[in-house]
Order: C-alpha cells, then structure tokens, then sequence
C-alpha cells in the first residue's frame, strides 16, 4: 500500500507540473498573439522606412535652365502648409512666373504614387486635399513627400523646393486680385485675345506685397541679393543648398521687375474644394517650360 500511495503521489505532483506547463504555455502564446495582433504596425513601418531615407533622399534637388520651384508657407508651430505656390523661372529669358496652387486643390493620387506612399503612411488616402498633407505626413518628410505629389497632380518633374515659414512667407507675398486671359494658347492667338476685354477674367492670386517690392528694389548690387538670399536661407528649408541656389544670381541680377508675374493654376471650384484642369494646366505651363515660351 505504502508504493501504491507513493505512485499516486507522484502521479498528482507530475499532473500539476504539466497544467503548470500548459498554462504558462497558454500564457506565453496569448502574450505573443497580442503583441503581433494589438501592435502599431505603423510604427515598424516608419522606422523600417527612416532607416531607407537616411540611405536613399525621397527628392533630389537639380539646377535646370528653366527651374521649377515649389514654394511652400507653412506654421512653424502646427507644421500645417498654408500655401502653395509654383515658382518658374527661365534664366535664358529672365522670366519669373509665380502660380498660386490653393490648398483646397483637391486630386486622385495615380497609382503609381499611392502605392509608394501606402507602405509608408497606411493612412493616407488616395483622394486627397493638399491642405491634407500636413495630417497624413510627418515633419521630417513633408515637404519632400508634397513634392512627389505636386508632381503627379501637374505632371512635371519639379526641380527644388523651399519652405518658408509663415510669417516670412505673409512679409512677401499676399493674396490679390488679377487678370488674366480666360484661354490658354501657344501662338500668334494668345497676343490677339489679350487685348479682348470679353476674354478677360479675375482671379485670386498670390502677389509681391509693395513693401517687399521696395525691399528688392533696394538691392543694388549683387552682393547686396547674395547677402539677402544667404539671410532669407538662414530661415528657410531647402533642399537646394545655398551653394547650389547661387549658381541662379547673376540671372537675378539681370531680370526686370517687369518680367515677373502672377497667376492662378488653371481650374475650377467645386463645392469646398478646388479641381485642378489637366488639359489647361499643361497648356499653362508649355508657355513657361519651353524654349520658345511667348514673350
């Protein structure tokens, strides 16, 4: 009797080691299934996609004869993009055009774009306002992400762009209103229907303040613009380096004030949002982008 009660001793102790066993088993696979299922997988995709931009720049600044600029006007505080402006400058013309682009622009993103942008921000949706960007993504990469986007919305190939903090930005520019011809063309016709008061409309734009015009007026030498454009670069973000910003001076010095003009982004309003005309849009800019742009 004294094996068979120790049999059965051992037999209990062996059970309670196995529930113990199982339990902790239980215990281990529930913490594991929680952290794969409860986890932010943002989060690792983030850090995985930082390590990858700490590698590879997402925007590559260039030097182009006829330079496209995005000019953003953002809160320093909220990182929010109040403003949008496309800057367009052909050095062989010395030619300066500043496009307001509204913030209410709304677009479909092509597919091609999202699906570099899902696996990065899962979040962000494939119709969007630019006004949208400062929410879906993040203070480090913003401003070179919005380039991306601008680029599929106009369909160029943007050569830099600069950020400008607000209220730098409201000490330069300001929104005015302007005319403009209601069509667009490449030729002989465009010159014929500016001098046509029915082919005349008003739009919204952003403009030089006249206290910032007096401010370039100023400037009488070059030396006088390089040290305005090396303090304007202390304040501003750029990836175009000061360095490479100054290969544009002498252009600068030679343009007129005459030569610089304003215009609203081809479109429509549409309800809260604004919808950008593709067809026009590329019109608009051929006029500006090309050799033999109409004077």
């Amino acid at each position: 009797m004294a094996r068979n009660k120790g049999k059965s001793t051992v037999s209990k102790i062996l059970k309670y080691v196995i529930i113990i066993l199982f339990l902790l088993t239980a215990g281990i696979c529930g913490y594991a299934f929680t952290i794969y299922y409860f986890s932010d997988p943002d989060a690792d995709i983030l850090v995985a996609n930082q390590i990858q931009q700490e590698q590879e720049p997402i925007t590559k600044a260039s030097i182009d004869d006829i330079s496209k600029n995005l000019i953003y006007g953002y809160d320093t505080k909220t990182g929010e993009i109040n403003n949008i402006i496309l800057e367009i400058y052909h050095c062989k013309k010395k030619q300066l055009t500043y496009i307001t682009i509204p913030t209410r622009t709304q677009f479909t993103m092509s597919d091609t774009l999202y699906r570099k942008l899902v696996p990065v921000y899962p979040s962000i949706p494939q119709v969007i306002k630019l006004s949208a960007i400062s929410k879906y993504l993040d203070d480090d990469t913003r401003f070179d992400y919005g380039v991306l986007i601008l680029e599929d919305l106009l369909r160029i190939d943007i050569s830099y762009y600069t950020a400008i903090p607000q209220e730098i930005f409201d000490e330069i520019f300001t929104m005015d209103e302007i005319t403009r011809s209601k069509d667009v063309a490449i030729d002989d016709e465009q010159s014929e229907n500016d001098d046509n008061d029915d082919n005349k409309e008003m739009v919204h734009a952003a403009v030089f303040k006249t206290s910032y015009k007096k401010k370039m007026g100023k400037l009488k030498t070059k030396e006088d613009l390089s040290n305005y454009i090396e303090e304007l670069y202390s304040e501003i973000t750029s990836n175009l380096s000061f360095h490479d910003k100054m290969n544009y001076l002498d252009s600068y010095c030679r343009t007129s004030i005459d030569n610089v003009s304003f215009d609203l982004i081809r479109g429509d309003d549409r309800n809260s949002a604004f919808v950008v005309n593709t067809t026009l849009v590329e019109m608009q800019l051929a006029q500006l982008t090309t050799a033999d742009i109409v004077e």
